[in-house]
């Protein structure tokens, strides 16, 4: 099970990535429901997991436009589980999307602080 917390409305979890190097680095991602893909990362935070380009992918984006962004292969703690997950490269803050929650159970307090849980569907 994954956990996080409300903040600002906005539903925060700690998710572990591992780098090329074996360790793991632990990254704060936003919930993003309109994000299909698997996580989004910050150039600053791909940087420090020392991933292998994977190559290009176009995204549609809320604000507007179609933009290539730059893809990586790397692997997160999922269900206590390593899982191979497509990351994108982004300037925004760390997005966890759709892709990386399919068979999952999400569960929100909305209010500040409220609890975040993620876990496996049955």
């Amino acid at each position: 099970m994954l956990t996080g917390t409300v903040n600002d409305l906005q539903a925060w979890l700690a998710v572990e990535v591992l780098t090329i190097g074996g360790q793991y680095l632990s990254v704060e991602a936003l919930l993003d429901t309109g994000f299909n893909g698997g996580l989004a990362l910050p150039t600053s935070v791909i940087t420090q997991l020392d991933l292998v380009p994977r190559g290009n992918r176009y995204a549609y984006l809320a604000i507007g436009g179609e933009f290539q962004l730059p893809t990586w292969r790397g692997t997160v703690v999922w269900n206590e589980r390593p899982r191979s997950v497509e990351i994108v490269e982004t300037d925004s803050e760390p997005l966890l999307g759709m892709d990386l929650l399919r068979g999952s159970r999400v569960t929100i307090e909305v209010r500040e602080g409220g609890a975040v849980t993620v876990d496996a569907l049955p």
